[in-house]
Protein backbone atom coordinates (compact mmCIF):
# COMPACT_ATOMS: atom_id res chain seq x y z
CA UNK A 1 0.00 0.00 0.00
CA UNK A 2 1.48 3.56 -0.82
CA UNK A 3 0.04 6.90 0.15
CA UNK A 4 0.65 10.03 -2.17
CA UNK A 5 -0.19 13.20 -1.66
CA UNK A 6 -0.65 15.48 -4.06
CA UNK A 7 -0.46 19.76 -3.44
CA UNK A 8 -3.14 21.63 -6.00
CA UNK A 9 -3.09 25.77 -6.04
CA UNK A 10 -6.19 27.58 -5.36
CA UNK A 11 -7.25 29.30 -8.15
CA UNK A 12 -7.67 33.01 -8.29
CA UNK A 13 -10.85 34.81 -7.80
CA UNK A 14 -10.56 37.13 -10.20
CA UNK A 15 -12.23 36.03 -13.60
CA UNK A 16 -10.48 35.24 -16.22
CA UNK A 17 -11.11 35.27 -19.96
CA UNK A 18 -11.75 32.22 -22.26
CA UNK A 19 -7.82 32.40 -23.82
CA UNK A 20 -6.42 32.85 -20.84
CA UNK A 21 -8.38 29.51 -19.30
CA UNK A 22 -7.33 28.28 -22.76
CA UNK A 23 -3.50 28.76 -21.97
CA UNK A 24 -3.65 27.95 -18.61
CA UNK A 25 -5.07 24.35 -19.59
CA UNK A 26 -2.23 23.93 -21.78
CA UNK A 27 0.53 24.72 -19.73
CA UNK A 28 -0.86 22.68 -16.64
CA UNK A 29 -2.18 19.43 -18.63
CA UNK A 30 1.21 18.06 -19.58
CA UNK A 31 2.82 18.91 -15.74
CA UNK A 32 -0.07 17.51 -14.43
CA UNK A 33 0.36 14.28 -16.51
CA UNK A 34 4.13 14.17 -15.61
CA UNK A 35 3.35 14.39 -12.10
CA UNK A 36 0.99 11.59 -12.10
CA UNK A 37 3.69 9.76 -14.04
CA UNK A 38 5.84 10.10 -11.81
CA UNK A 39 3.61 9.46 -8.66
CA UNK A 40 3.22 5.82 -10.16
CA UNK A 41 6.24 5.18 -10.62
CA UNK A 42 7.40 5.60 -6.80
CA UNK A 43 4.25 4.00 -5.43
CA UNK A 44 5.45 1.33 -7.96
CA UNK A 45 8.64 1.13 -6.22
CA UNK A 46 7.52 1.08 -2.82
CA UNK A 47 5.26 -1.46 -3.28
CA UNK A 48 8.28 -3.50 -4.72
CA UNK A 49 10.14 -3.55 -2.08
CA UNK A 50 10.37 -6.32 0.67
CA UNK A 51 7.69 -6.93 3.40
CA UNK A 52 10.12 -6.28 5.91
CA UNK A 53 11.61 -3.50 4.15
CA UNK A 54 8.12 -1.30 3.99
CA UNK A 55 7.12 -2.29 7.44
CA UNK A 56 10.72 -0.80 8.79
CA UNK A 57 9.80 2.29 6.99
CA UNK A 58 6.16 3.02 8.61
CA UNK A 59 3.82 0.62 6.41
CA UNK A 60 1.39 -1.44 7.98
CA UNK A 61 1.09 -4.80 6.99
CA UNK A 62 -2.38 -6.82 5.80
CA UNK A 63 -1.96 -9.39 8.32
CA UNK A 64 -4.17 -7.53 11.27
CA UNK A 65 -6.13 -9.90 13.52
CA UNK A 66 -8.79 -9.28 15.97
CA UNK A 67 -8.63 -10.11 18.99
Amino acid sequence: MALALEHRPVGRASGAQVSGTLVHLLRTVPGRLISAWRRHRVERELESLPFDLRKDIGFRGWDKTAR
